[in-house]
């Protein structure tokens, strides 16, 4: 059954949900017009949460995944042609969770920086470019961040062509930078940008305005915080806000409407997902918002070409269940969902092409088993 309801000026439409069970066999769903085969992997314990990069510098992409319960990080190895290797799991410290990924030593192999909820500190891996890594000798990187790091991103935010550290740092309503130095090593005077409220997950960090310089957006408690870069050297924003907006937990950036302009993502706790076109000037057009309902439990949104179309689409888990596709469109936004019996609680997310088709494939990792679904293309 299709239902179909116009909103503003966009129209989503809404798919008849699926379930299925791997129990060892492939089995496939469509989303749009792609069919999407489904194979499990196993994975750690925990709220598991999902990042991809090539590792091993073979030219494909690969997978790495850090387990939250089992204090590690275990890479998968793409072959380019949809599947994955298991080859090691690294110690992670403490309550490992969201990673970001870049060549944080600059001998030109991606490191990976690591979260550690529900402590005082990050954990750095350097990459050998073959897939292996070790602790740097830096690590753990003590941050006063309270009460504990949840989202970590690596982005050079000063424009000194070195990348910076933001971290969420919620008791003191913003986020926590420290400037890059290079060579693993970043400066401990510290800089706070406030975001007008507490930034609890999923902040996102792209060029709003088209200025050239990098923008930060958050779910704050009861709105959202946009933050315009007005200089790189001071790393000083100007705030405004979309408010009210009730109970957002994660948001992200990027251009669903095809216009060349960021566009804004909310997931939010009140059972909605919600897309505000941005006007490429900083500020996003709310009377064109699309509102889509959804089940409870919002947890992480990606974002990537699920169709092939050149288009940026995305995907959000929710705990209860509910995964949801958003395809993005100039004319209008066509949504799926679906569940997986063999992923009860969705959690971590990656949107990344592995079998190298021109169509995004993705994982879902469950927040509470050892499990998680991989989705790969199929067809031309």
């Amino acid at each position: 059954m299709h239902k179909s309801k116009k909103t503003s000026c966009l129209l989503y439409i809404v798919i008849t949900c699926f379930s299925f069970a791997c129990h060892g066999k492939t089995e496939n769903i469509t989303i749009g017009n792609v069919s999407f085969s489904q194979s499990l992997l196993k994975v750690g314990a925990g709220e598991t949460m999902i990042s991809a990069e090539d590792v091993n510098s073979d030219g494909h992409q690969d997978v790495i995944i850090s387990n939250y319960l089992d204090n590690n990080i275990v890479i998968y190895i793409g072959d380019g042609k949809g599947g994955l290797i298991e080859t090691r799991r690294y110690s992670a410290g403490e309550k490992p969770t969201d990673m970001a990924i870049f060549d944080v030593n600059e001998d030109g192999h991606e490191d990976v920086l690591i979260a550690n909820h529900e402590t005082s500190y990050l954990t750095l891996l350097n990459g050998d470019g073959q897939g292996g890594f070790k602790i740097a000798d830096q690590s753990p990187l003590n941050i006063p961040v309270k009460p504990h790091p949840h989202v970590v991103k690596l982005k050079d935010l000063d424009g000194d062509n070195k990348v910076d550290l933001i971290v969420d740092n919620r008791t003191h309503n913003g986020l926590l930078v420290l400037k890059g130095l290079g060579n693993n090593h970043f400066n401990q005077t510290e800089k706070l940008i406030e975001v007008g409220g507490d930034p609890y997950l999923g902040f996102a960090i792209g060029d709003i305005n088209r200025d050239g310089k990098l923008d930060i957006v958050t779910p704050n408690q009861n709105d959202i915080g946009i933050l315009l870069n007005t200089s790189v050297e001071q790393l000083s924003f100007s705030l405004s806000k979309i408010s009210p907006f009730k109970s957002p937990f994660a948001v992200e950036l990027a251009d669903i409407t095809a216009d060349g302009k960021l566009d804004l993502i909310i997931a939010s706790q009140s059972n909605s997902v919600t897309v505000i076109p941005g006007d490429g000037q900083g500020s996003f057009l709310e009377d064109k918002k699309t509102t889509i309902k959804t089940s409870s439990g919002a947890k992480q949104i990606a974002v990537g070409d699920i169709n092939g179309d050149g288009i940026e689409d995305t995907i959000v888990t929710h705990w209860s269940g509910e995964i949801l596709a958003v395809l993005g469109s100039k004319a209008s936004l066509e949504t799926m969902s679906f569940t997986n019996v063999e992923i009860p609680n969705p959690w971590g997310l990656v949107i990344v092409d592995l079998n190298e088709d021109g169509k995004s494939d993705f994982i879902i990792a469950s927040g509470d088993s050892k499990l998680a679904a991989v989705y790969i293309s199929q067809g031309k």
